[in-house]
């Protein structure tokens, strides 16, 4: 019964874009969804986040940008992964009934 309310929350989340700013350069979002991910299944999360950082890694790819340089931008990476991580851990947390107390410090 929690399935149905988990990935609705999950949807709604993980739906909105998930921006980084990466000082003057361009700002950059990615819709990342959820949809079909049981969060309570560790594997499962693994898959979301390897899934996650390809995307990430894509959209973040300079190559394709007028006047950029060939290098990956691993600090545009590195802020678009940490900015979805806290909802990842909620509906981690939730998918589990907080049975597992994850630190948040």
């Amino acid at each position: 019964m929690k399935i149905l309310p988990t990935a609705l929350l999950a949807v709604a989340l993980l739906a909105g874009p998930s921006t980084a700013f990466a000082g003057s350069r361009e700002k950059i979002s990615l819709p990342v969804t959820a949809t079909g991910v049981d969060f309570a299944d560790p594997d499962a999360v693994a898959r979301f986040r390897a899934d996650a950082a390809r995307q990430i890694a894509a959209a973040c790819n300079p190559g394709d940008r007028i006047g950029a340089d060939l290098a990956p931008d691993f600090k545009c990476r590195r802020e678009m992964a940490a900015s979805i991580e806290p909802k990842v851990r909620q509906l981690v947390l939730s998918a589990t009934g907080n049975k597992a107390r994850m630190a948040t410090y």
